[in-house]
């Protein structure tokens, strides 16, 4: 009885680990690191829902790319820009800091080069 309960635990686990790794990967889930500061001194990774345009490895430091503007001669319609929601209602999972997290969401983005 113990072997199957082991098992299964081990099983649910490696389900549950499949599947954040799944979700970050394809963009479902992001990771927000938050460096150890006065208000909070062991700091925090959060796994959250990702929001439009916001990166893999996020974190209060980071700073977007700016934003090319493509001039074209007509009319042009475009999606609207939405608030995002806050941390605390997007937060799935919060570990302990992990500074390979926060250093990863420092690196610049590379250029994104058109495909002609």
């Amino acid at each position: 009885m113990i072997k199957k309960t082991i098992a299964f635990l081990v099983l649910a686990s490696a389900a549950v680990l499949f599947w954040f790794a799944f979700a970050i990967w394809t963009g479902l889930y992001s990771v927000y690191s938050v460096p150890p500061t006065t208000g909070e001194p062991d700091g925090s990774t959060l796994i959250v829902a990702r929001e439009e345009g916001e990166p893999m490895f996020n974190s209060p430091q980071y700073k977007p790319p700016p934003k090319k503007v493509e001039r074209s001669g007509g009319i042009g319609f475009g999606s609207m820009v939405r608030p995002k929601r806050p941390l605390d209602q997007r937060t799935l999972v919060e570990l302990p800091y992990i500074e390979w997290v926060y250093q990863k969401s420092l690196e610049v983005p590379p250029e994104e080069t058109p495909a002609n």
